[in-house]
Formats: structure tokens, sequence, C-alpha cells
């Protein structure tokens, strides 16, 4: 007999079913993936003290080749075409640094000048006011030109490394200047103690690391009990090679006691350069590249010129430019960012991507970098569109373009202001807390002071009354 009378009871129960399934689908969808994207490996690098305008300031125009392709790439904002190009020089050809300009919480606000940034010279001095170009940097150049280019991309404090690092890696710093530790950052208050009780894999690595707790880290309260997640470079390398890479990966330059690859003047920039590529190719080649997006940026401007003052955010005053190279299968070909990001947007993005917290308010409120990707041609079982374009040491700018420009289904410059606010993230933590032990506190140490002086003093008297006594016959 056919009609309602002979329908299973558990049909109405897997109608129920289907219908809640369809509707709570987008939910459902983000619980059973482990990333809300199809990237599940970040590799974030961080390299040292140059400005945006430093950096690219002249970027894309040709210095070191005749090719064509240069003249249809996305410019960013940069010195090209302004006035404010004759105020600087360029680095010469063959020569690859320039002195260190005067670094610090005080020459910063003295270049920044409220705003005006028009106190470079009187702050870090004349040689703040230069610029490489592709003489130099071609392979940096080349990698902004395949990838992605953030020209809105600031420093997270006004200040130099430490206080920037922090920032990089816990939202806030209890920090202003090179300074310390003490004052500490508890371990659960960085972004590596929010993935270890998410159960998120995380490593850090630095070059020739041989133990301990390497620069900056040693300002986490508690981070020695967790050296399991540090390790050489060499390591990183060889985990490409193996099912056993973290989901996070901080792939440092410097922190240790071998050769310093970070850039920072006056080194030879095209060492960092080439050790930065090396870095980079060691993903592409490998198991890991189409699940990957590397960001590459550098704590702090240096002291060198930028022009665009940067504002503040969350009642913090960010710090000058510098740049951001974002580089993963799924990155824009040749595409300029003009989302005004900061340190803890690459925070913000491992909590949006692995669907975790907020990991404090300064994240929930720093822009997403969500405009430099494209998913769009991605869905599973289906290889994306990009393979790696590995590029060697004799690279020069401008390499061959991967994609032809006519061909990109996406505009080449955009912007966004998503952030895990705009989404509804919770706060992992709702206040930040530093921490520096009694025995390190100023009035620990002036006590102590004070009495081993107190204590010098009193031998002293009694050194003298003995002398006195003996003279006297006593």
């Amino acid at each position: 007999m056919h009609g309602l009378a002979s329908v299973s009871p558990f049909a109405g129960i897997f109608v129920l079913a289907l219908v809640f399934l369809t509707l709570a689908a987008p939910a459902l969808g983000s619980l059973l993936r482990d990333t809300r994207t199809p990237i599940h490996h970040v590799v974030i690098i961080m390299m040292e003290n140059h400005s945006f305008d430093n950096i690219f300031g002249v970027y894309p125009e040709v210095n070191s080749s005749a090719n064509s392709v240069a003249s249809q790439l996305t410019r960013p904002v940069n010195l090209v075409g302004t006035r404010l190009l004759s105020d600087l020089s360029a680095v010469p050809a063959g020569s690859y640094s320039t002195p260190n300009p005067l670094e610090g919480y005080l020459a910063y606000h003295a270049d920044w000048n409220h705003g005006k940034m028009n106190g470079f010279i009187y702050g870090s001095g004349a040689q703040s006011m230069t610029y490489f170009t592709s003489t130099q940097l071609s392979l940096e150049w080349s990698l902004a030109e395949e990838y992605g280019l953030g020209d809105m991309y600031f420093s997270s404090y006004l200040s130099e490394t430490a206080p920037n690092r922090l920032m990089s890696i816990a939202g806030f710093t209890p920090v202003e200047n090179d300074y310390g530790p003490p004052p500490y950052i508890p371990y659960q208050e960085t972004i590596f103690g929010e993935l270890s009780s998410y159960g998120v894999t995380w490593g850090y690595y630095t070059p020739g690391y041989t133990g301990g707790v390497p620069y900056p880290l040693e300002y986490i309260s508690g981070m020695a009990k967790h050296t399991g997640h540090l390790g050489r470079i060499g390591t990183f390398e060889s985990l490409l090679s193996t099912t056993g890479l973290p989901a996070v990966s901080w792939v440092m330059p410097l922190g240790s006691t071998s050769t310093d690859y970070s850039q920072h003047p006056p080194q030879n920039v095209t060492v960092g350069e080439l050790w930065l590529l090396g870095v980079v190719d060691a993903v592409m080649r490998s198991r890991y590249w189409n699940s990957t997006a590397i960001f590459i940026t550098y704590d702090e401007g240096g002291g060198y010129y930028d022009q665009v003052p940067p504002p503040m955010l969350h009642g913090v005053q960010l710090g000058f430019r510098v740049p951001l190279i974002v580089i993963s299968p799924f990155s824009k070909e040749n595409y300029v960012s003009h989302t005004v990001l900061n340190h803890a947007s690459l925070l913000a993005f491992i909590d949006y991507n692995w669907l975790l917290p907020a990991l404090n308010s300064f994240v929930l409120e720093s822009n997403l970098p969500l405009d430099f990707f494209d998913f769009s041609p991605f869905s599973p079982g289906v290889p994306v569109a990009r393979p790696p374009l590995v590029l060697s040491n004799s690279t020069v700018f401008p390499a061959k373009l991967q994609l032809p420009l006519d061909q990109l289904t996406y505009q080449r410059t955009g912007s966004s202001s998503i952030t895990l606010a705009s989404l509804g993230y919770a706060l992992y933590l709702t206040t930040d807390v530093s921490y520096t032990p009694f025995f390190e506190t100023s009035v620990f140490v002036t006590a102590i002071t004070l009495l081993a002086v107190a204590s010098s003093a009193a031998l002293a008297v009694r050194s003298w009354r003995l002398r006195k006594v003996r003279v006297n016959g006593g």
C-alpha cells in the first residue's frame, strides 16, 4: 500500500535530520575541518629594522634590467612619482648596507614628529634617508612581484625591536624600549600558550639553536618549560620532508649565537636575502606547499625614512610601515594590499584560520590579511591553481610572471576591514598582565644595594676603630 501510513517512522527522523544538517551546514563545516581555509600551515618570518620605503621605495622601477614587465607591475604607495624621492638617496650599486640609523623610543618619536614624518635626520640621523633598489634586493622584489605585497602594514608599537617582537607573539608589550626582562609576559598570555591550550601544534626555529631560551623569548615567564617547541632552522627544514611539520612555525633569523641573517644594519642585506630565499624555496619544494601561507615581514623600521603616518589602533600608537610579503599557492599574483595591518594581524589570522578565540582585544581589533588570498579555485580533491615558483640566487628582477596579467581573475589592488570583532569572535584573554618577581623589582634591588652600602660602611667604621685601638696601644 502506498501513502503516509506506509512510511517508516525512521523516515521522519531522517527528514528532520536532513533539514537540520542543511541549516547547520556552515557551522558544522567549521567543526568538521581543522582550519577555516585550505591553509593548514603558516610560516612567519620576521626580518630586522627596515621601513617600507627603505626596501620598496622605488619598486617596481627597473634598476638592473631592461625587462618591460616592470612597467606593467602594480605600484604600491611608495616614493615613486613624489617630490619626497629627491630628499633621499639610493644605496649605490655595489654597496649592500648602510650605517645603522639611531634607534629607540625617543629617536623614533622624533622621526615621527606627531605624524609630520619630517624628523628623521634629527631623530635617526642622515643615514636614515636612504633606500635600496633591485640592484641589492632583486630576490625580495621578485617575491613581491610574484605574490602579495602589503603597503599599509605597520609595526605594532612606535619603538624598537623588543616591544615589537613581543607584540608579534602576545599582542601587547610590557616594555616600551629595548630593556629587560623583567617585566615578563606569562606563557599563557602568548600565542604559544593559546595554541597549546587548543592543541594546535607550533614550533619556533632560529639559526644555530643549541638549547635554552633564545631572544626575545626570555621575556616569556615559563618559556623554559616549553623548549621542546624550539629548534634550529635545519630542524624546520628537515620536518618539511616528514609528516611532522607544526601547524604554525616561526622561522627567525636571529636569537642565537650563530650568524645573524636578519638584515639588521649595517649588515649586508643580500646575506639575509639569500637566507630568506632558502627558507621559502625549502617550503616550496616540500609536500606542504599546497597547504601553506608564508608571511614575511620586518619587526620595525629601524630608523629608516617612511612617508606614511602610522595610525593608532585600540589606543596604541602603531609604528612605522614595514614590508609584508604573503607567499602561498592561494596568494594573488602581483597583488598590492592597502589593508591597514600590523603584527597582531598575523596573530588574528592564526586565530581566524584555526577557529580560536582572539588572543586579546588588540588582536580582536586588528584587520585580517584576507584580501591577499584567492580561495575560489580550491575544492577538495582539486589541485591548487598555482604550483610552486622556485627562484634561484641568480634571479634578476623582474622575474617571469607565473600567470599572464591579462588572465588574472581578480583586481591587483584592494583592501578590507574584516576583523575578528566584526566576525563575532570571543576573547581568549580579557586582560593582559605582565609579571615581575619581587626579587627583580627596583624596590628590592634598591633595598639590597642600600643594605650592601650600609654593611660596607659599618665594616669600614669597625676597621677604622680597630686600627685606632692598635695605634693607641689599646
